[in-house]
């Protein structure tokens, strides 16, 4: 079947009453979806990860060298093991302290390497604005604490061990760049798109039921 323009405008002279009942019931389920629907927010915050000398191979201290102690990577992984994250961050995210619970959790937090290696954004998207600022709040003080309990760890084996031979001159605290920061609106689910996508829906609905009867009329 070839679909023609003056066949497409003699379709929807046809079809137009049962394509705007279509569209209109998909705009409508659309409306109803979203007021049934979470209202995820997001908050975001940027940590700079704690920094000391780097330690050569032969035990001495590198005056030039600055790592983040411990990695971004390694701060990442902590994100992804439900085990790590305590029961006070769990709770004042609103999760229940059960291992769906913290999966959940898991699964509503992002995480990206920034700033060469020597930072990591935290992404959490969480129903309700003041829900996810508590969330970010607490978790990163706990990324905080994490992150320089793990320096202070590398720095006192440096200046402790007989092995190293210099003592660490670099010994930099982890801290926010800058003040969490919270969406301005719902990021999820997106009204406009919604309505758009639930609108084509009916509207290719209406089509496909057309097309049926169409292949069932030819049919008999």
């Amino acid at each position: 079947v070839i679909v023609s323009f003056s066949w497409l405008l003699t379709y929807l002279k046809k079809s137009y009453r049962v394509l705007t009942f279509f569209g209109i019931t998909g705009f409508v389920i659309g409306g109803l979806i979203y007021l049934a629907s979470p209202k995820i927010y997001e908050a975001t915050f940027t940590l700079k990860l704690p920094s000391a000398n780097a330690i050569s191979p032969l035990g001495e201290i590198e005056k030039h060298i600055i790592k983040p102690v411990p990695t971004a990577l390694d701060v990442k992984k902590t994100l992804l093991q439900p085990a790590n994250l305590s029961n006070d961050v769990v709770m004042i995210c609103g999760f229940e302290d059960t291992n769906e619970g913290r999966k959940k959790l898991v699964n509503s937090i992002s995480s990206n390497i920034v700033n060469y290696d020597s930072g990591l954004q935290v992404i959490i998207r969480l129903p309700g604005a003041d829900v996810a600022k508590l969330c970010a709040n607490r978790l990163s003080e706990e990324l905080l604490n994490f992150s320089n309990n793990e320096k202070d760890r590398y720095v006192d084996y440096a200046n402790r061990s007989s092995l190293i031979k210099n003592s660490m001159l670099v010994n930099e605290n982890a801290q926010l760049t800058a003040p969490i920061r919270i969406s301005d609106g719902v990021v999820y689910p997106r009204l406009n798109r919604l309505l758009l996508g639930c609108l084509i829906l009916g509207l290719l609905l209406s089509c496909l039921i057309d097309w049926v009867r169409y292949l069932w009329s030819r049919a008999r």
